[in-house]
């Protein structure tokens, strides 16, 4: 949350840097003539990052604000579980195309990546821990207070949650921001190795 209100009618303001350099402020304004509304407002150095992943991002954070404030899901202190699930471990079967589209043309350009190019990468990004495997690499990272992603890239992409998350959020959520740090982890590489070819390209 942040101290200052730009005017009197917001209520709060709460600032969310998920990685570098996406940056959003969502201030909440309750006007006793018009009612109550929502904001969100970039930093400008998040005009780095695509348009599209931008405005998922701040849909994903404002439905999990309204699903906080409907009561759908308690306030009280959690921390990601100790085990990581696959989708397949903790989704109904229906879910197993929603992973296909989170990763899809992404894993062909994320084989190309070496572990030196991931950690540097990751680095660029300022958000995650990096891990070298016998056959590949690993990344998690941290995406809310009581959920954590693993990818794995060990001959083939393998996607897992935490074990809590994994069973409080939607299959929908999780690999909305599956992609979206696959996303950012891709972009960073590219400035790491620029012969890396351009995610745009695939689509």
């Amino acid at each position: 949350m942040v101290e200052g209100r730009p005017y009197a009618s917001i209520q709060w303001v709460l600032r969310l840097k998920p990685f570098r350099p996406l940056e959003l402020y969502l201030l909440f304004d309750l006007d006793p003539e018009f009612g109550a509304d929502l904001r969100v407002f970039y930093a400008r150095k998040s005009l780095a990052v695509p348009t599209e992943d931008a405005y998922v991002f701040a849909w994903d954070l404002v439905a999990l604000l309204a699903r906080y404030g409907r009561g759908e899901y308690a306030v009280r202190p959690a921390a990601p579980g100790k085990d990581w699930l696959a989708l397949s471990d903790f989704a109904a079967a229906a879910a197993g195309p929603l992973e296909g589209v989170s990763l899809g043309v992404r894993e062909e350009v994320l084989r190309l990546l070496s572990p030196e190019v991931v950690e540097v990468g990751l680095r660029r990004m300022d958000c995650g821990t990096f891990a070298g495997l016998a056959g590949g690499w690993q990344v998690v990272w941290p995406l809310l207070g009581d959920l954590a992603f693993r990818f794995r890239m060990e001959g083939s992409a393998s996607l897992a949650f935490d074990s809590f998350g994994a069973r409080k959020y939607g299959p929908e959520f999780l690999l909305s921001f599956a992609w979206l740090y696959l996303n950012a982890l891709l972009r960073e590489c590219r400035q790491v190795d620029p012969s890396l070819p351009q995610l745009s390209r695939y689509f």
